[in-house]
């Protein structure tokens, strides 16, 4: 055998090499995706449990507050857009023989929900970036997409409350902002009021309670194990 025909032999076994290593490690990080996902999902349905001692804006059934949709996107701060995808749309699922409202709950949290997770990706698509746990935790990567998601989620939720309350109930004009101290207010303008300042409240605990949870107490440390 020729100097030049082990040389190429040997480039090609060290290439076959990082590819089975490449390989392993994305078998790997799948199979931690997976793991973490049902894990997460499992956790978000426990703590729908909770929605029932949670206070609600009066003469609406919408809570103040709902821990579900933190652990989604924690999930994908954790684990990844996929794991993040995966435990969304699980957890989602496995609301729905729990919800008083059967599927309508459920697909309002989603739907509220999904583009923290979704447009955190493309935005790092858009900038030709790798999405990481590492560079979500940089405030320019984090929150300029999740602003991005708080304005397209308060544009959803306006226009679906909206049309089911004026077509599936028929109580758009029954809705107020009694709660406000303003009952004389009512109809369109109720909901566009009340539902701007839920969804702008809860995108702030959707965000801010994840992040710092993750980045900045001890599972950031342990997250190094893997």
């Amino acid at each position: 055998m020729s100097l030049l025909e082990k040389i190429d032999l040997d480039n090609n076994s060290s290439d076959m090499a990082l590819e089975r290593k490449a390989k392993s490690a994305n078998r790997k990080n799948l199979t931690i995706e997976i793991a973490g996902a049902a894990i997460f999902s499992a956790l978000s349905i426990a703590l729908s449990y909770t929605a029932t001692f949670i206070p609600r804006i009066p003469g609406w059934y919408i809570a103040w507050f709902d821990p579900v949709s933190l652990i989604w996107i924690a999930a994908f701060l954790i684990f990844g857009f996929r794991a993040g995808l995966i435990t969304t749309i699980i957890g989602t699922i496995g609301l729905i023989p729990f919800d008083p409202t059967i599927w309508i709950g459920p697909t309002m949290k989603f739907l509220s929900t999904i583009w923290f997770i979704i447009l955190p990706y493309f935005w790092f698509k858009v900038h030709n970036k790798t999405l990481t746990h590492e560079q979500l935790k940089k405030p320019k990567n984090y929150f300029p997409p999740m602003i991005i998601a708080w304005l397209l989620r308060t544009f959803l939720m306006v226009l679906l409350n909206y049309l089911i309350l004026k077509y599936m109930f028929s109580a758009l004009d029954f809705m107020s902002l009694k709660w406000l101290n303003m009952e004389q207010i009512n109809g369109t303008v109720a909901v566009i009021v009340t539902v701007v300042f839920i969804n702008t409240l809860q995108t702030i605990f959707d965000v801010l309670i994840p992040y710092f949870v993750v980045y900045f107490t001890p599972i950031e440390k342990n997250l190094h194990a893997f």
